[in-house]
């Protein structure tokens, strides 16, 4: 049985007393960068037993970009796109989430029911708890672990930011998507006997969108990394084939120049 299908059979608020088992399922999911993997048993515990089990379907929506909400999303097993509207009416990917991940505490953190101000898909079924957003802020100001927790994130979001926008300055396109590679990799990689395969189902113009490139340049730097056995690369799906390769083209040894 998964984990959230045995929350769901716990009163709110009695995840402590009578599922202790699933903290520790939890917490073997998680990554220690993410918001949970940061917490210990207590905070964490805590912090399971403020929401309520909901699972969404591949495809579907957690969040609508421009609608009005007061509820966080904490993801406990599944992976997300974070997405916007542009005006001329595409979508892009902003940035990629994952088990032990928030969705939509920015708005909380703003103040009261804001307008979302991007959307997420579920890339895969998604197990979620969802939390009221008074309550998570109550949690907050009551738990400072919660609030340190929190304030890691967001300084780790804005760090990783900056260094894509460094990476796409100062890199040429291959070195700039090996990083990106790694950095999935390293987060989201399942290993399986051919590689480390990258569990986001992106498209290239995805893809070429998060490390602020063209279409194009993707396509290419796609084909520098698998004509070098570094990556293998299906339909919407990397296999990493060689990351200590892939760590040291993203350095910058022995590689040619790609724009």
């Amino acid at each position: 049985m998964r984990i959230m299908d045995r929350l769901a059979r716990t009163e709110p608020g009695n995840l402590r007393m009578h599922y202790y088992a699933d903290q520790v399922a939890i917490a073997a999911s998680v990554d220690h960068r993410s918001f949970l993997g940061m917490l210990d048993t207590a905070d964490r515990e805590f912090l399971l037993s403020l929401g309520e089990p909901r699972t969404f379907r591949a495809g579907a929506r957690p969040i609508v970009q421009g609608d009005h909400s007061d509820t966080v999303f904490l993801v406990i097993s599944g992976l997300v796109k974070v997405t916007v509207d542009t005006p001329e009416g595409r979508e892009v990917v902003l940035s990629l989430l994952g088990p032990g991940d928030l969705l939509g505490e920015f708005e909380i953190i703003e103040g009261g029911a804001s307008v979302r101000m991007a959307g997420n898909v579920a890339v895969q079924r998604l197990d979620c708890l969802v939390i009221a957003g008074e309550r998570f802020m109550t949690a907050l100001t009551s738990h400072p672990a919660l609030a340190l927790a929190l304030m890691r994130v967001l300084v780790g979001r804005l760090i990783s930011a900056d260094r894509r926008r460094e990476a796409s300055a100062s890199m040429d396109v291959g070195r700039s998507l090996a990083s990106y590679l790694i950095e999935l990799a390293d987060r989201y990689g399942m290993a399986g006997e051919s590689g480390i395969d990258v569990a986001f189902p992106l498209t290239q113009e995805e893809l070429a969108g998060l490390i602020s490139c063209s279409r194009d340049s993707a396509v290419r730097g796609l084909g520098t990394l698998r004509t070098r056995g570094l990556i293998r690369t299906m339909r919407r799906r990397i296999v990493v084939t060689d990351l200590d390769g892939l760590r040291r083209f993203a350095s910058g040894q022995g590689h040619a120049r790609l724009r």
